[in-house]
């Protein structure tokens, strides 16, 4: 157990210092150029900060994972420093930030970071340390936002002030506004991705609008990978870099402080016997898996859904040594452990199509219910299923007036699992939707899971269209030339599969101009909204584009079938772009520049995002192998008919 007592008292003076120093001083100088009084306009007030800072301070400290059940863990103990990753391609030069600490340096320069990786990765963890070292240190006043919380109804301005105003009334929203205007603040926006999709555009609006008013402040966004974040181009993007090995190791020993569990599991995995789970040591979230999969079982499973069914098995064991081996949790539910996990499938796919994690206790108990009348035959109450997701298996946890998934992998988990054991007559129609999807790419995470558990549906449902649309993409842009090597025009075809490209060359020393102006362009001129931006700065060329969401499974499927693939070869001694007008964006076809093969190699050189591309021939053999078997399938079920 956490003392509680103990942390709030090491706290007291880092957060009195912070409200002496910095709010109080701050508040004096707005209210005495403003001439306002505190109680006729309800300006916030230093306790209200405080009482802000000791109640966030207490719930950031405090981290729950995966691996500890309904145990408590300080969120140091657990952090491995992550190092940030700010492509080369963007600045010239790659970068690369250790995050054991605010990073003070970088937002000297950079005032608006976008943190955005793939699930697992850590990103509300180390913005959680960050929001902490903030107050440790006095760099600023944090406020932290979980923005999944934001609606058309519920503003970014409301959640601040609600978050501020639990001492008293509800503040002035205009005053509050001008007040964080002034500056000083340091804003944790965290997990946009988790915004309910319905509510999307016009929370991003708001966000837009509150970002461009409060400009004199400090933004930190994250978010898993998605075409809107192309909304907040004025941000510096970063990635998380894949863990070594010795931080993975290192994560390992903390789950159980240098414990027996994890010295064990390391010299199982130091045994050269399992290099094929190499890259589940890479992710945070995978290797916390490991390490509850492997102290339930001693065995390291080999896939990652078998993580996450062995987590759960954990989970609704749980067995509480400090009780005896012999202890289990009792389930107010008295459901056995293959109908709860029926229980568990839908509502995760339930939660799927609302396209959230998180609900009021009204919303959950209502998809519990429904639950229930899809699970037919099981005898269960609604409400003793809620007690037992939050207690006795809890992969939901309380926060305030919400109730949410513990990760949103799990979430994905049970979703995948729906969709293959649930929906036999609609699982067909259920994956062809997420290919075709406008928001193809947020399903990323459920679509790698359920490679494993349905590989055959995967390949039928979303490997065949994407590889037919890719052959009907190549075959509508190919040509011959004299000039080119067919590798140059298969180069510029893959690169420009799913995806709507230009290029400028410009003279815009300020960054934020740029892309304002880029946007300005190309949106006008050629009608297409950027989705990405990559700037060359050696040379001042920017190439922006508008990807279709399905253009983001092109990586998952270079992670699992990487035999689609051929390898880009760099081009040696391309030219200077002379030829490219100042300041004019132009789009960039198959052809664009076919007869000038300098210019040509150049504009490829530029276009490249990976050094793979897919391979047309491979994507062929890949279709026709499918349709065999769908064949065969066929002919197999026709056969059976008669007996």
């Amino acid at each position: 157990m956490i003392p509680e007592g103990f942390l709030m008292q090491a706290a007291k003076p880092l957060i009195d210092n912070l409200i002496n120093k910095l709010v109080v001083p701050k508040i004096e100088r707005f209210v005495e150029t403003c001439n306002l009084k505190y109680n006729e306009l309800l300006i916030p007030k230093g306790e209200h900060f405080e009482e802000y800072l000791y109640r966030t301070y207490k719930k950031y400290s405090i981290i729950n994972t995966l691996v500890f059940k309904n145990e408590r863990r300080l969120l140091k103990d657990l952090y491995v420093p992550l190092t940030l990753k700010r492509d080369k391609c963007q600045s010239g030069n790659e970068t690369l930030l250790k995050i054991d600490k605010y990073p003070s340096e970088l937002i000297k320069d950079c005032d608006k970071v976008l943190i955005t990786d793939t699930a697992g990765m850590g990103k509300s963890t180390l913005t959680k340390n960050l929001f902490l070292d903030v107050i440790e240190n006095g760099y600023g006043i944090p406020i932290y936002i979980e923005m999944r919380r934001l609606s058309r109804n519920r503003t970014i301005l409301h959640e601040i002030q609600e978050q501020i105003n639990s001492l008293s009334k509800n503040f002035d929203l205009n005053l509050l506004l001008e007040f964080i205007q002034t500056g000083g603040f340091v804003f944790f926006l965290d997990g946009y991705d988790e915004i309910s999709l319905e509510e999307r555009n016009i929370v991003t609006t708001n966000i837009q609008d509150f970002i461009s008013k409060a400009n004199k402040n400090v933004f930190f966004l994250t978010s898993r990978p998605e075409q809107a974040l192309a909304s907040f181009g004025d941000f510096q993007v970063f990635s998380i870099n894949s863990l070594s090995k010795k931080e993975a190791y290192e994560l390992l020993r903390k789950y159980d402080k240098q414990g027996s569990t994890s010295k064990r599991l390391i010299e199982e995995l130091r045994t050269g016997q399992y290099e094929m789970i190499n890259e589940f040591l890479k992710n945070p979230l995978l290797v916390s898996l490991l390490f509850a999969a492997f102290d339930y079982k001693h065995t390291i499973p080999l896939k990652k859904h078998i993580f996450y069914r062995q987590v759960y098995d954990a989970y609704f064991d749980s067995h509480d040594l400090s009780k005896g081996d012999s202890y289990i949790h009792e389930k107010c539910s008295n459901l056995d452990i293959d109908d709860f996990d029926r229980v568990l499938r839908f509502i995760g796919f339930k939660s799927l199509q609302y396209q959230k994690i998180e609900f009021e206790k009204d919303v959950l108990l209502q998809i519990i219910t429904d639950a229930k009348e899809f699970c037919s035959d099981l005898n269960f109450s609604t409400s003793n299923f809620l007690t037992d997701i939050l207690t006795a298996v809890p992969l939901f946890c309380q926060d305030g007036q919400y109730y949410k998934w513990v990760h949103k992998s799990l979430q994905e988990y049970f979703a995948a699992q729906f969709i293959y054991k649930d929906s036999k007559q609609e699982q067909d129609t259920i994956l062809s939707a997420l290919y075709q999807s406008v928001n193809a790419d947020k399903y990323f995470n459920l679509l790698d899971l359920y490679y494993d558990i349905d590989n055959w549906g995967f390949r039928k449902n979303i490997l065949l269209p994407l590889c037919e649309d890719y052959l009907k993409f190549f075959e509508l842009n190919d040509f011959s030339s004299t000039i080119l090597d067919r590798n140059h025009i298969e180069d510029r075809i893959g690169f420009l599969f799913m995806r709507q490209a230009c290029i400028m060359k410009f003279k815009i020393e300020n960054e934020d101009e740029l892309f304002e102006e880029l946007n300005k362009r190309t949106e006008s001129c050629l009608n297409i909204r950027i989705s990405q931006m990559v700037c060359f700065h050696g040379e001042n060329i920017c190439i922006s584009s508008s990807d279709a969401p399905q253009r983001k499974l092109i990586s998952l499927l270079k992670k699992r079938i990487p035999n689609l693939f051929r390898a880009y070869q760099p081009y040696s001694q391309i030219k200077l772009p002379t030829f490219l007008p100042l300041n004019q964006a132009f789009f960039i076809n198959a052809d664009t520049e076919k007869d000038n093969k300098d210019r040509y190699l150049y504009i490829n050189f530029y276009l490249r995002e990976d050094e793979y591309i897919l391979c047309k021939n491979e994507c062929g053999k890949e279709i026709e192998n499918i349709r065999r078997i769908i064949k065969n399938k066929k002919e197999a079920s026709s056969l059976t008919i008669g007996l």
